[in-house]
């Protein structure tokens, strides 16, 4: 049976290689009203949705209609008050094989309900991504689940340790099997990520002796964590020939890895980060020094739409499952990120008038995903070019946590710095070379810096990793 999935991965894989990313989309595009009409048909709450708004849903035929007449949802209009049976198939729960929570961060929860057909299909897709990226039906891996108790899937092409938010699991799992296996995939978040490093370089783990790859979820990150982290780990982060550093966004409500990064995106991202003027008319003209991050994905799993472009054409996320099994679907629905839809024509164009880069264009659809609506400080600048700023340094970065708070008043923003265990509070100098890395401020002046000691940082010392960490405050006056 192994060797019979492995001959259907490949031939999917050859599909893949294949594919006309405009002909994908098109095929999404057919199933759309095909699903529209069935949650309209069978979801109690979303034909109550539509007969309050006097929208017919008959009236709904082409792609065009669904995007002129279909209401746009956010997650305060489908959970909290509404019974959950009523936002589900049939009106009712069914047999569920599992429910994943969203992170909470907004005040309000979301779930995500599988069952056991969608969970058997989830899991072929996720053995298809990790042959994609990281040739698991060819080397031998283990995978080290690190994301927040509760985040978890299934892979049998792939040997799975989960350890939670534990970085001394994480760092004894490397030390004792990592060498029995040709390569290991560590599945977490960014934030949590800096743990394992400060860890690793606790118990002097020589993380070079293994080719180690890195799945991020949860949050955006720049290049220069990118870098810090692959080198960090003992892997190269310009030849390509150990371990990758790559992103994976999900939403609990509609799926894991619903977008995700492969080395031709990273590769284009990395030119971006380098050539900002020269991608920009492929990627869209994005706000700050950190591009996007380039994702691809699966147009018959999900139609994408970016609402209320800007001239960059940077929008809200909108997304609308397409999967006939799914027990709870939501249509139209804002993820709250910032992202631009992106030609891949485009993308090969403008790389192929680049001197010296021959580069390969993915075949699956691509969106440029620049982060949160709220992820920005008052001044207009990006949160994640803050972030991206303390990792341009490493010897910087090696005396940081990774957590920090900005704080906003009427004499401008303070920078608020936990430093890592046994790095005491930092001091002046330290605060100094920090500044000179962070962009400076849109309306000019400077951003105040203060340094805490591990112990005394007064947003969170004690951080369980367990929810998404809040890097800014709301404005606030004297």
């Amino acid at each position: 049976m192994r060797a019979l999935d492995k001959l259907v991965r490949r031939w999917q894989l050859k599909a893949m290689d294949q594919v006309d990313a405009s002909a994908l989309v098109q095929a999404g595009n057919r199933r759309l009203v095909e699903r529209f009409q069935r949650v309209a048909r069978d979801v109690p709450a979303y034909a109550a949705l539509l007969e309050r708004r006097g929208i017919l849903a008959e009236t709904i035929r082409t792609t065009a209609d669904f995007q002129a007449l279909c209401p746009i949802l956010e997650k305060q209009d489908v959970f909290g008050e509404t019974p959950i049976e009523q936002l589900c198939v049939g009106g009712r729960l069914g047999p569920l094989a599992g429910v994943l929570t969203s992170s909470g961060q907004g005040g309000r929860f979301a779930f995500g309900l599988s069952t056991h057909r969608q969970n058997k299909r989830a899991a072929k897709a996720i053995e298809l991504a990790m042959e994609y990226v990281f040739g698991t039906d060819r080397y031998r891996t283990l995978l080290i689940n690190a994301l927040p108790m509760g985040v978890r899937f299934t892979c049998s092409t792939v040997t799975v340790a989960e350890t939670s938010v534990r970085e001394d699991m994480v760092c004894a799992l490397v030390e004792q099997f990592s060498d029995r296996y040709d390569q290991t995939i560590l599945v977490t978040d960014p934030l949590f990520c800096k743990r394992i490093l400060d860890q690793g370089r606790d118990r002097s783990l020589d993380w070079g002796r293994f080719k180690v790859h890195v799945v991020f979820g949860e949050e955006t990150f720049g290049e220069a964590f990118r870098d810090y982290v692959v080198r960090g780990l003992g892997q190269d982060p310009d030849g390509w020939k150990a371990g990758l550093a790559i992103s994976s966004m999900g939403v609990g409500e509609l799926g894991l890895n619903l977008f995700f990064e492969t080395p031709e995106t990273v590769r284009l991202r990395q030119l971006a980060d380098r050539q900002p003027e020269t991608l920009r008319p492929a990627i869209g003209d994005w706000q700050g020094r950190v591009p996007p991050l380039l994702f691809v994905y699966d147009p018959l799993r999900i139609f994408v739409e970016v609402i209320e472009p800007d001239p960059s054409g940077f929008g809200a996320l909108t997304i609308s499952t397409l999967d006939p099994a799914s027990m709870l679907p939501l249509i139209r629905y804002q993820t709250g990120d910032r992202a631009r839809l992106v030609d891949t024509a485009t993308v090969a164009h403008v790389v192929s008038n680049i001197h010296g880069q021959r580069m390969t264009i993915p075949k699956l659809p691509m969106i440029a995903v620049a982060g949160r609506h709220s992820d920005r400080l008052p001044d207009g600048r990006p949160l994640l070019d803050i972030k991206d700023a303390l990792y341009l340094r490493h010897d910087i970065a090696d005396r940081l946590s990774g957590a920090f708070r900005i704080e906003h008043d009427d004499t401008g923003c303070c920078l608020h710095l936990q430093m890592g265990g046994g790095a005491g509070n930092g001091g002046p100098e330290f605060a100094s070379a920090v500044e000179a890395c962070l962009p400076k401020p849109i309306s000019g002046g400077r951003d105040r810096i203060k340094t805490w000691s591990h112990a005394e940082f007064p947003f969170g010392q004690a951080l369980d990793y367990e929810r998404k960490f809040n890097y800014l405050d709301a404005p606030r006056k004297h």
